[in-house]
């Protein structure tokens, strides 16, 4: 079962571009906040965020890292404890739905984040 520490050196790890975005949030709040740091990762996936200095991700939405990236989240969310996948289909999910820019990531979602976001929020079967 995969855990919070799990989820963040698997997005980390498999996206380095991410990293400064961490290290950012960190410093600007003291401590890491989840919620929030869930919603910085979907809009630097959209490509409409960045750290500064740091390059929006190559390809935005539709880029290979966007996809890989999704596709770790659809792991987390079939394999992760109560916390991460609260932090997934609230978060992540929430993100992904209150931006247009994030329209596109939808299409990479696998089952199980097709499946929730259907339950959740009434979407259609991408």
């Amino acid at each position: 079962m995969s855990t919070l520490a799990h989820l963040l050196v698997d997005l980390l790890s498999t996206s380095p571009g991410l990293v400064p975005i961490y290290r950012e949030h960190l410093a600007l709040h003291d401590a890491l906040l989840p919620d929030l740091f869930m919603t910085q990762v979907a809009a630097w996936m959209s490509g409409t965020m960045h750290a500064p200095g740091a390059r929006t991700i190559e390809g935005g939405a539709g880029g290979e890292a966007a996809r890989t990236l999704v596709g770790v989240f659809e792991s987390h969310l079939t394999s992760g404890d109560a916390e991460v996948r609260e932090l997934i289909t609230l978060s992540f999910l929430d993100s992904v739905e209150a931006s247009p820019a994030n329209e596109v990531l939808r299409l990479h979602f696998g089952p199980s984040l097709r499946a929730e976001a259907a339950r959740r929020d009434g979407w259609a079967d991408v």
